[in-house]
């Protein structure tokens, strides 16, 4: 087998709580599930979201969040979005076997429909972005070891591996073609989680579609006052919005921010 093809294998992960998962690399889905399972701003997001309610899981990665998101809210739609290529196999997979209620979209999104070109980490898929900046990467990476209390000796292959990319185009949509396209009136939960790109996503709402989106959970790379920003965007469109930031990234640039409104 060839480094690429290694790189690009897929092999499954059993979640705790039995769940069997495609993924293209079992340790990242066993730390991207902790951050979702139990008392989190995930759980915490979807409680309430009707059945007559889509949910749309903006950088789906394997669909993680959206395996949350189906059993807390299992009545309701939900419409994930992927571009790269070998992520989205995993996610198509995840879908077909425990997201009954779900369509999995090999795209991006971004403030302007088109390509763009998405830089893919095969082995640490779920930093792949439209909007690189490795001094932020290197930021979050090494507060994650720091807080982590990572061994020292292993933290060069590790960070070896972190920057190993390559280019992929992909198709980008607004979330305003999408909800013109899937005819969507309501949205009980818009979660996002792009890398940077957050700003971009939500750019992509038209002014008169705000009012069909009730909650707002955003994974926020705070650089050039983009967090500032998206606080700023949501609380003028009539959100209650909360920002935190998860222990494992003290010191770094990534906050969750929860918008709510009735």
């Amino acid at each position: 087998m060839t480094a690429e093809r290694a790189q690009d294998a897929i092999g499954t992960h059993e979640l705790p709580n039995g769940v069997r998962v495609s993924c293209a690399d079992e340790a990242e889905a066993r730390i991207l599930w902790a951050e979702i399972d139990g008392d989190t701003p995930y759980a915490e997001a979807i409680a309430g979201v009707r059945a007559d309610e889509v949910v749309l899981d903006v950088g789906a990665h394997i669909g993680l969040a959206s395996l949350c998101f189906t059993e807390h809210a299992p009545a309701s739609r939900i419409i994930a979005f992927e571009p790269a290529a070998v992520t989205f196999s995993c996610l198509e997979r995840n879908f077909a076997e425990h997201v009954p209620n779900g369509t999995a979209l090999k795209l991006a999104v971004a403030a302007k429909n088109g390509e763009q070109e998405f830089v893919y980490h095969p082995y640490v898929s779920s930093k792949s972005t439209l909007h690189t900046d490795k001094a932020d990467e290197d930021l979050n990476l090494e507060v994650y070891l720091d807080n982590a209390d990572f061994d020292e000796q292993a933290r060069p292959l590790v960070r070896e591996m972190h920057n190993v990319r390559r280019i992929e185009t992909v198709e980008v949509v607004t979330l305003g073609s999408v909800l013109d396209d899937h005819e969507i009136e309501r949205v009980g939960l818009l979660k996002i989680d792009v890398e940077r790109a957050e700003l971009e996503v939500l750019e992509g709402v038209r002014e008169e579609q705000w009012p069909r989106i009730r909650r707002v959970l955003a994974e926020v790379h705070d650089g050039e006052g983009r967090l500032g920003a998206v606080v700023a965007k949501l609380a003028g469109r009539g959100y209650d919005v909360r920002v935190r930031q998860a222990p494992a990234f003290a010191g770094g640039s990534v906050y969750i921010v929860l918008a709510t409104r009735n």
